[in-house]
């Protein structure tokens, strides 16, 4: 995506939505397979084709696709229907950094031709890659370079669904005879939901088994960490994001960022109950929430201590911050914006709760005992 900025505020709005020209159904929950991920079906046919079906919801009208996965030397002189996708792909395009993760830690990474937004990528081999020449940059949405990606003739574009007029350009792709599939990842909001997102991509890459191992390895540690962290007992209060344009977003109990706290053994000050969407708040009514905070997670970009105070003289009276009890999620960050917590972190839930019960009720909070996270100072 474009930058670490627009990642952190879909995350934090998530009210996105889209026009579909799928077909549209009810959707059948029996069907899938999944143990945490709502937004795509795997789909085994009694010939013994595989079915990909995404579920685009972010419109709020579960418009569904079913994809045909066609192996590769069976495709050759088929007469193709639009909806039929040629199995694994060699060339692909990936307008989102989490597309990257998933296609790395399946070791596909090879298969990437071209990115939207290089300087974001955090993911070492592609940046090779990228400075080897292999891999390209086709531009944003609203910018994206057409000639170049006809030139790439790529075998799919992997994309996202967010409202507006910033999905013309899917429809702009298609025209061109390109298959283009929105993938919505980043509409799970529980962390293994995410994280399973590698059976989609595996399924794509005819790979899986390992894809079907990787998930259960995580889901088994995440689990167990989860397990962990319910043996300390209180719930520590978390105090979470900064405010974006003087306004402080603060999603609900059931949202993504909201569960890894919940799991890791924290609350979240200020989260609706049973909501997942995140709702504004002055910065005002959020200082009085502080009062109650153990410690601050996520204060967007900021990098120090004093930036926050310099940024708001209210910040200076909450106490958390005198205590240096902030913490970011911008370790791994690059210089030059990318966010390796919006990008491998997807195949790593694990980690960052391992992250989050160091940081919540241990004293193990050096950074270099966290992998995601560090400690402002």
């Amino acid at each position: 995506m474009r930058s670490v900025n627009i990642i952190i505020f879909l995350t934090l709005i998530y009210s996105a939505s889209c026009d579909s020209h799928g077909d549209k159904y009810p959707v059948d929950k029996s069907i899938s397979v999944n143990e945490y991920a709502t937004n795509f079906n795997v789909i085994e046919e009694a010939e013994g084709y595989k079915v990909l079906r995404v579920v685009e919801n972010w419109s709020g009208k579960e418009t569904i696709h079913d994809y045909k996965l066609i192996p590769t030397d069976e495709f050759k002189g088929r007469d193709v229907n639009e909806n039929e996708i040629s199995v694994p792909p060699a060339r692909v395009v990936c307008m989102s950094t989490s597309h990257i993760a998933y296609i790395s830690a399946l070791g596909k990474a090879e298969s990437i031709k071209a990115v939207s937004g290089a300087k974001y990528i955090s993911d070492s081999t592609v940046i090779q890659l990228f400075k080897d020449g292999k891999i390209s940059d086709v531009g944003f949405e609203s910018s994206l370079n057409y000639e170049a990606l006809i030139a790439l003739s790529p075998d799919i574009v992997f994309t996202y669904g967010i409202s507006g007029e910033n999905n013309i350009y899917i429809e702009k792709i298609k025209a061109l005879g390109i298959k283009v599939i929105a993938v919505g990842d980043y509409m799970e909001n529980h962390p293994l939901g995410k994280a399973e997102y590698l059976k989609f991509f595996g399924a794509l890459y005819n790979c899986s088994e390992k894809a079907d191992s990787l998930y259960t390895y995580i889901k088994e540690e995440y689990l167990q960490t989860k397990a962990r962290a319910e043996q300390f007992g209180k719930k520590r209060k978390v105090l979470l994001n900064a405010p974006w344009k003087d306004v402080w977003y603060i999603p609900g109990e059931d949202s993504y960022m909201s569960r890894l706290i919940k799991d890791a053994g924290g609350e979240v000050l200020g989260g609706k109950k049973g909501e997942f969407h995140s709702y504004p708040n002055s910065i005002e009514e959020v200082f009085k929430l502080s009062y109650n905070a153990d410690l601050w997670l996520n204060p967007n970009n900021f990098q120090s201590i004093s930036e926050l105070r310099a940024s708001n003289p209210l910040f200076g009276k909450i106490e958390i911050l005198s205590k240096g009890k902030v913490f970011n999620n911008t370790k791994r960050n690059t210089e030059t914006g990318g966010s390796d917590f919006w990008e491998r972190g997807v195949v790593e839930p694990h980690l960052i709760l391992k992250d989050l019960i160091n940081i919540l009720h241990t004293n193990d909070t050096l950074s270099v005992n966290l992998k995601y996270y560090k400690m402002l100072n």
